[in-house]
């Protein structure tokens, strides 16, 4: 067929247009392409698809692999042939298995793989995963087209792959399939040289309509052992299904219902359904063919839809690309698109560089496992920077080291908005409810390791300024931060402590009744069995501050205490007996109390007005001691005025 001038070669779209003059064929437009009227058109259509997607995609194997490109015209576009892949430095590995199920067809369980040819032992390089179109029933990998020629090029890993199609699948099944070759990529990135942090999805058609699932379902990746933050972006293109149930409301496209099921079944792989406020959707860059009446009423409210609820969403009309076009011009020289998404592929790559990492020590548990998160070249100053500033954000009781790998979207935020200036940032792994101190018993010192080996070596690995470190932290990490540096002050320049666990009294035995049940025989070796009260006094924060305020006042350290008025575990008690000692002991301080906010989830602004407050320490001490003094001034006097705080939640 490629070798010579045909008489005729039609595009998808011209096929079924065809077949919408012949009476088989009801809206051409749509997506799904067609109404079945009865089990034999079906079946007959299917075969028909299936035969009009070979005659546009021709399977590929092992390095003797040529991919057909139809076009808009009449001529077809020159295929992707081993020599041109040779010639533009990428290597293939053809049909790679990346799952077995039993009864599904192990075709439908594999992916191609371009890398580039030349790359440095340790470079790691961000993954991009291509999932195909064809109406959730037909279609193959080989409709990546010249894809790899536009991305591997680029400093991209590339992987196209099949996934499960009905009618013998479910979508939520093929959903899952592609999920499981996004986990099979991030386990194995080591052995191509991929980047399991920086994980993108493409996808085209029916295709995009699953990546659009993955990058807000994360029930599917999670699945598959693979964090919605490890993906940096989604590209969709020209899917019409974003909201299902407004989709099957308004149409009479029955092959909706036939793949996607009842009304009762859409929500779970409807995309629309699944974007949060608090949810760590990735950023998306959405493409609609020109004209299409879809993007009125999908495409471009699910992209505001994604913006309402915080998160970066661009809709981009291709002008002049049909639906098919679209697809196959990607990779073509000169196309568009092609430059829309490389641009936004590596701006969001390169916005930061995002690790996990160990370290040996004798102070703690070793090895530590740590994560570690540096700015990227647009956030650094210009000709880079030798050595940035630290911020230790501590986790909560039940999290890890993955907390940064959650939050990363939230510290990009503040370096692009100027907020926070580029810093280092590491998160240890601490134990559940290890409360980040020197345990009683001395089998593991925290805040030892935090307020000396742990940053300096942050520095010396990471590039961080040692002489310059702030501590953070929110719930048992945010009464960490305050104890750590509240006993080392001269070691941190600002701290901030979030919802943080703070015991409302200076002695022990003064703990109000309900509050001594979060101390028992399982924290005996924190602080002692029975508890050891001196101990203790020596290990809270507000006791710190009331036996030595001069210490706290002469090192400069810039406080914030910040809780939620409604904090379910009653941290806003205790938060607001710091400050009250705090403000007593004329010890500069920022304290926020934010009417309506529980416990967790943090909201992002509460995050991002953290980030302000330490920048401000971070850029200048004595910009953030007027600011704290400000604030202090204002609030004295009434403070003074008021009787003792409230112990009862």
């Amino acid at each position: 067929m490629y070798g010579h001038a045909p008489a005729r070669v039609w595009t998808i779209q011209q096929e079924r247009n065809e077949l919408f003059r012949r009476g088989l064929l009801i809206a051409p437009a749509q997506e799904a392409f067609v109404v079945i009227m009865d089990g034999i058109i079906a079946a007959m259509y299917r075969l028909l698809l299936t035969a009009l997607f070979l005659a546009v995609a021709t399977s590929h194997h092992a390095h003797s692999a040529r991919i057909g490109v139809v076009m808009d015209g009449d001529e077809p576009a020159a295929p992707l042939t081993a020599e041109r892949l040779d010639a533009a430095g990428i290597e293939v590995r053809h049909d790679v298995v990346y799952g077995e199920m039993p009864g599904v067809d192990a075709e439908r369980l594999r992916l191609d793989l371009y890398t580039p040819a030349q790359r440095g032992p340790e470079e790691r390089l961000p993954i991009l995963l291509y999932l195909h179109g064809g109406g959730w029933f037909a279609g193959d990998k080989t409709q990546s087209f010249l894809q790899p020629l536009a991305f591997v090029p680029q400093g991209f890993v590339y992987a196209s792959a099949n996934y499960r199609l009905g009618p013998a699948a479910t979508v939520a099944e093929m959903a899952q399939s592609a999920a499981d070759a996004a986990g099979w990529l991030v386990r194995n990135a080591e052995e191509f040289g991929g980047d399991p942090h920086r994980l993108f999805l493409i996808g085209h058609s029916a295709g995009a309509h699953l990546v659009s699932l993955l990058g807000t379902n994360a029930t599917f990746l999670e699945e598959a052992s693979v964090d919605l933050a490890s993906v940096r972006g989604v590209v969709s293109l020209d899917t019409a299904v974003y909201d299902l149930p407004k989709l099957l409301a308004e149409t009479d496209v029955d092959f909706y219902q036939m793949v996607f099921g009842t009304t009762r079944d859409v929500e779970e792989v409807s995309p629309w359904h699944h974007v949060r406020y608090d949810a760590a959707h990735p950023p998306f860059l959405i493409f609609y063919s020109e004209g299409r009446p879809a993007a009125l009423s999908q495409t471009i409210p699910f992209a505001q839809r994604l913006r309402d609820a915080g998160h970066s969403a661009t809709a981009v009309e291709a002008i002049g690309r049909s639906h098919g076009a679209l697809n196959a011009y990607l990779g073509t020289e000169g196309d568009r698109s092609t430059r829309q998404i490389v641009g936004f592929l590596r701006r969001q790559a390169d916005a930061s560089d995002y690790a996990e990492t160990t370290l040996k020590t004798e102070l703690v548990p070793s090895p530590l496992e740590y994560s570690v998160l540096r700015p990227g070249p647009a956030f650094l100053p210009d000709g880079g920077a030798d050595a940035l500033p630290i911020l230790l954000f501590l986790h909560g009781g039940n999290g890890d080291r993955r907390w940064l790998a959650s939050n990363r979207r939230l510290f990009e935020r503040a370096w692009e908005a100027g907020l926070l200036p580029p810093v280092v940032v590491a998160t240890p792994s601490a134990a559940s409810l290890g409360y980040y101190m020197d345990y009683h018993d001395g089998s593991e010192m925290w805040t030892t390791l935090l307020a000396g080996e742990f940053p300096r070596l942050v520095a010396e690995r990471h590039g961080g300024d040692p002489e310059r470190v702030a501590i953070a932290g929110y719930s048992m990490g945010g009464v960490g931060a305050l104890r750590v540096s509240f006993k080392n002050p001269e070691a941190f320049v600002a701290v901030a402590g979030m919802a943080a666990g703070i015991e409302p009294a200076l002695a022990f035995d003064e703990l109000p009744a309900w509050y001594e049940g979060w101390k028992g025989a399982r924290l005996g070796d924190r602080f002692g069995t029975p508890v050891d009260a001196a101990f203790w006094a020596e290990n809270n924060p507000a006791s710190i501050a009331a036996v030595n305020p001069e210490r706290l006042r002469a090192s400069g350290l810039a406080i914030l205490v910040e809780c939620g008025g409604e904090d379910q575990f009653h941290n806003h008690i205790g938060n607001e007996f710091l400050h009250r000692v705090l403000t007593e002991q004329r010890i500069p301080h920022e304290y926020r109390l934010v009417h309506g906010e529980a416990h967790v989830p943090i909201a992002p602004e509460r995050m991002l007005a953290t980030f302000e407050f330490l920048g401000r320490a971070l850029d200048g001490p004595s910009e953030a001691k007027r600011a704290a003094r400000t604030r202090y001034d204002a609030l004295l006097a009434p403070m003074q005025a008021m009787g003792p705080p409230d112990s009862t939640p």
